[in-house]
């Protein structure tokens, strides 16, 4: 399944309403601290809010989240970055990359001396020439988990990813409020006029960066994060909490007083801090959206969710990691 499926059942439509205070998202604003880990950055800790109760229903309610300090990279990883780790730990089954036509990295095998193009048992994988800075893609969520430990790393959890793209003051995309456009952001690409050109250097696109510094959190692959996928946010709702009502019209949730009978759904209530996401689950969150994404200014704003099972693998699908 490649690119025109991927999405369309699933999207809700409607207008984005316009915000009264519209943050810059210019980088200069906030100075990144120092990190002793070349090409990450330090998100300080502290509360913000995630969500966006005008949002599809995975997107709501919004909620308080306090996230201690972390580290992200400020790049996603590159596709010469992900060939040195399958050259050295091997692609199992093609469990972690698929090679095609698609792919920014590719397997070849040596022929007198020269590189030839092999989807077979590859004796080396390298990244496409004039590719080698673009982000690694066709990568699933297991290929994503173990080039992160491989580096002694791990893949940020969904609430770091959007506090790292949204910032502390609710901005719809990373550079703040207004629009998108192609000095912000690549998305709505056509694969057929482009090839890999669809996709734009990991270091490029300053225009758009974070809060944070953080660049490319919106469009030129979808992210894998840690958690398991959840429909929406209701987990953090408490029945004395001002998301209850939110959540009761979602779900039809009730509160859990003393007379409540076994056919009434109790709200989850596990912690706002640092959450981690469900304990187990059958698909696994990606975040910010893709090249491909024609719905644009839905599909890449900070607080839209997306799913797939951890074993897909798709030319729009990429990472970054966290510590």
């Amino acid at each position: 399944m490649r690119g025109a499926k991927l999405y369309g059942a699933f999207l809700v439509g409607f207008v984005l309403i316009a915000l009264s205070s519209c943050a810059t998202g210019n980088p200069s604003e906030y100075s990144s601290s120092t990190s002793e880990n070349p090409g990450m950055l330090v998100i300080p800790k502290g509360w913000f809010v995630m969500g966006l109760d005008k949002g599809n229903i995975n997107e709501r309610p919004e909620h308080d989240v306090f996230l201690d300090t972390f580290e992200i990279d400020k790049y996603e990883v590159s596709a010469r970055e992900f060939a040195e780790f399958l050259n050295e730990k091997g692609n199992p089954e093609n469990r972690y990359f698929s090679h095609d036509k698609y792919s920014t990295i590719m397997g070849v095998s040596y022929v007198n001396g020269m590189a030839v193009e092999t989807t077979k048992n590859p004796e080396k994988y390298i990244p496409r020439e004039g590719f080698e800075n673009y982000p690694a893609n066709n990568v699933s969520w297991f290929g994503a988990d173990a080039y992160c430990r491989w580096k002694g790393r791990r893949l940020p959890t969904e609430a770091e990813w959007e506090k790292a793209a949204r910032g502390d003051d609710k901005r719809i995309y990373p550079w703040g409020n207004g629009m998108p456009d192609v000095t912000k952001a690549k998305y709505d690409q056509k694969w057929e006029e482009k090839g890999l050109n669809v996709m734009t250097p990991v270091d490029s696109l300053h225009n758009g960066a974070s809060y944070y510094g953080v660049l490319n959190m919106s469009g030129n692959v979808w992210e894998w994060v840690n958690d398991w996928y959840r429909q929406n946010y209701c987990d953090f709702c408490t029945a004395d909490s001002e998301y209850y009502m939110v959540a009761e019209n979602l779900l039809g949730a009730k509160k859990a007083p003393e007379d409540v009978n076994d056919n009434e759904q109790e709200l989850p209530t596990p912690p706002m801090d640092d959450p981690q996401g469900p304990s187990l689950g059958s698909f696994k969150v990606l975040r910010g959206g893709s090249w491909y994404d024609s719905y644009g200014e839905l599909v890449i704003r900070t607080t839209y969710r997306y799913w797939f099972r951890p074993e897909d693998r798709y030319l729009n699908t990429g990472f970054r990691c966290a510590e």
